[in-house]
C-alpha cells in the first residue's frame, strides 16, 4: 500500500519586494537553499535611494540585489558602478606609490578620472626638510622598505574624501526604511530555511505583499491553496492596534480558518501604546491592560472562532552584528548606527520546522533545550547583560503575554540562542493542538484524492487504518494505540461519513487533548 506523501509546506508572505503597488498574481515561488539567489534574481528586487546631488548627480541611485551576499556594504559598493569608480579611484591613490609612480602622475591621473562627483584640487606640497647626507637616505629606505613614496597631504585628503563620500550614502542606505524591512525580510527567510531544515518533505514558498496588496493576495491565492493546502502561514508585516491592523487581522483569521492553517504575524511595541519595548516595565498587568477602550477591536478579534488559528508573535532578534568593530568591513571603514532587527515570525517559523525535522512532528516546539535558534548576535542591554532579542522579559510578565494571545520571543541572557518556552493562540487555544488538528485534517484529506472511490464502509475504514499506520510510523514514532477511524453511511445511503479520533501520546501533543474530527466522503 502507498505510504501517504503530505509535506509540511510553510507559505510566507512578506515584503519580498520594496516595489509591491499591485497585487502578486504568480503563486507561491518555492524556494530553498539551492535556489535561493536564482528566486531573488527572479523577483528583481531593487531599492531607489535619493540622495544630494553633490553626492550623487542624478540624485536617485538605483541598487539591485540578486544575491543575498549582495546586501554586504562591499557588495553594494562593488556592484553599483558609481560605487565602484568612487572605490576604484581611491584605490588606485593608495597603492599607487607603492608602485612607483611618482607624486605628480598620481595627481595628474586623479585630476582626470572620470565621473567623480566633486572637483578637486591638490595643494602645492610643502618639501620636507633636506636630507643632510646619504646615510639620512639609507635610513629614511631602510625605516619604510615597503610604503614606496608615501601619499603628499592632497592625494590623502583626496582619499579622504572619497572615503567620506562613499560612507554618506552607505549611512543615507542603511537608515532607509525600505531597504531595512528588505534585508531584514531576507535575513528572516535565510534563517528558517538554514535553522529549520528545510529540505525534502519539508517545504518552503513564498509570496511578496505589501500593506496595501495583502487583502487582494488572500482572494488570488484561496482557490490554489484549497486545492494544495499549506501547513503554516507566515505574515511579516508589523501590526499594531490601529483600525487597519485589526481589519487585516481579522481578513487573516477567517482565511486561515477556511484552510485550516495556522498563520503567525507580529505585533511591535506600538501595538500596546509603546515607543520602546524597554518602555515595557511602566505598564501595569498587561491582560488587564488590554481591558482597556482603545483595545476594544483586539477584545472582539480573540473572541471569534477563527482567532483560535491565529498566532501572534512579539520581541524582534538580531541575525549579525551592526556593521563596525565587531563587524568590520574591507572597502570602507563604515559605522552602521542601528541594529537590523529581525520579525519574531521568521523565529517562531524556524522552530516549528526545526521541530519537525528533528522530532518527525511540528508540535515540539517549545521544548527550547534541543529547538531553538542559535548563533545569533548580541544588544548589549547593559554592561553586564547582552541579549539578541529587543528586551529581556521576566517568567511573570512572558505568562502575562501568554494569558493576552501574544507569544514573546525570549532569550537566556549573555548566550546567542533564542526560544519560545510556551504557547497559545490569539484565541486562547494551543498551538500545537492547531497544528496537530490541520495535520490530521491534511491526512484525511490525502486519503480522499488517493484511495478508489465507491469502496464499502468496512474496506474503505481498513484502507485508512492501514494508510494512518503507514503515515504515523513515517514521522518515526510507533502508531498510538488510542486511535479510531470509522466509516459509515448517511440517512440517504449514498454520502459516507469518516471520523477520526485519536489520543496522540504526550511526546507529541505534550496537552494530551484528544483530538476529533469528522469529514464527508
Amino acid at each position: 500500500m502507498e505510504t501517504p506523501s503530505i509535506p509540511f509546506k510553510i507559505l510566507a508572505l512578506a515584503p519580498f519586494r520594496t516595489q509591491e503597488q499591485t497585487p502578486w498574481k504568480n503563486g507561491p515561488l518555492r524556494i530553498d537553499k539551492y535556489n535561493f539567489d536564482e528566486v531573488m534574481e527572479r523577483l528583481g528586487i531593487s531599492v531607489n535611494l535619493l540622495l544630494p546631488k553633490t553626492f550623487y548627480p542624478p540624485e536617485r541611485l538605483s541598487l539591485s540585489f540578486k544575491k543575498f551576499r549582495d546586501f554586504h556594504p562591499d557588495r553594494i559598493i562593488e556592484n553599483h558602478p558609481f560605487l565602484r569608480n568612487l572605490f576604484e579611484a581611491k584605490k588606485f591613490a593608495e597603492e599607487a606609490g607603492r608602485k612607483g609612480l611618482s607624486q605628480n602622475e598620481i595627481e595628474r591621473r586623479l585630476q582626470s578620472w572620470p565621473d567623480l562627483p566633486f572637483e578637486f584640487r591638490f595643494e602645492p606640497e610643502r618639501k620636507e626638510k633636506e636630507i643632510s647626507s646619504p646615510l639620512d637616505e639609507i635610513l629614511r629606505k631602510v625605516a619604510m622598505p615597503e610604503e614606496g613614496e608615501r601619499p603628499s597631504a592632497g592625494i590623502k585628503a583626496f582619499i579622504g574624501q572619497i572615503d567620506s563620500q562613499l560612507r554618506q550614502i552607505l549611512r543615507t542606505l542603511f537608515l532607509d526604511e525600505s531597504f531595512r524591512r528588505l534585508e531584514s525580510t531576507w535575513r528572516g527567510l535565510r534563517c528558517l530555511i538554514q535553522q529549520g531544515g528545510i529540505d525534502g518533505d519539508l517545504r518552503l514558498g513564498i509570496i511578496p505583499i505589501s500593506n496595501e496588496t495583502v487583502e487582494e493576495v488572500f482572494e488570488l491565492l484561496l482557490p490554489n491553496l484549497l486545492e494544495e493546502l499549506p501547513s503554516l502561514l507566515l505574515i511579516d508585516l508589523p501590526m499594531d492596534n490601529s483600525p487597519r491592523s485589526m481589519e487585516i487581522l481579522e481578513r487573516v483569521a477567517q482565511f486561515s480558518e477556511t484552510l485550516m492553517t495556522p498563520t503567525l504575524f507580529w505585533v511591535t511595541e506600538k501595538f500596546l501604546y509603546l515607543d520602546s519595548w524597554q518602555d515595557l516595565k511602566r505598564l501595569p498587568y498587561l491582560p488587564h491592560y488590554l481591558e482597556e477602550l482603545p483595545f476594544a477591536k483586539w477584545r472582539r478579534l480573540k473572541g471569534l472562532a477563527s482567532s483560535k488559528w491565529l498566532v501572534g508573535t512579539c520581541l524582534r532578534f538580531l541575525l549579525r552584528y551592526p556593521y563596525g568593530p565587531e563587524n568590520p568591513t574591507t572597502f570602507t571603514l563604515f559605522e552602521e548606527s542601528e541594529p537590523l532587527w529581525i520579525s519574531p515570525v521568521w523565529a517562531l517559523g524556524t522552530l516549528i520546522a526545526q521541530s519537525l525535522s528533528k522530532t518527525g512532528w511540528a508540535t515540539l516546539f517549545t521544548q527550547w533545550k534541543e529547538v531553538r535558534l542559535t548563533d545569533l548576535a548580541l544588544y548589549r542591554v547593559d554592561k553586564e547583560r547582552n541579549i539578541p532579542v529587543e528586551v529581556e522579559l521576566s517568567e511573570d510578565r512572558i505568562g502575562q503575554f501568554i494569558r493576552a494571545g501574544i507569544m514573546p520571543l525570549v532569550s537566556s541572557g549573555n548566550r546567542d540562542i533564542a526560544f519560545f518556552p510556551v504557547e497559545t493562540t490569539v484565541g486562547g487555544t494551543s498551538l500545537k493542538y492547531q497544528l496537530f488538528l490541520s495535520r490530521m485534517v491534511q491526512f484525511l484529506l490525502w486519503c480522499k484524492d488517493s484511495i478508489e472511490k465507491d469502496l464499502a464502509p468496512d474496506l474503505l475504514g481498513e484502507k485508512l487504518k492501514k494508510s494512518f499506520a503507514l503515515f504515523w510510523e513515517k514521522s518515526g514514532h510507533p502508531v498510538p494505540k488510542d486511535f479510531e477511524i470509522s466509516v459509515r453511511k448517511l440517512s440517504d445511503e449514498k454520502s459516507t461519513m469518516v471520523k477520526l479520533a485519536i489520543q496522540p501520546p504526550r511526546q507529541i501533543l505534550p496537552s494530551g487533548e484528544r483530538v476529533e474530527l469528522e469529514l464527508p466522503w
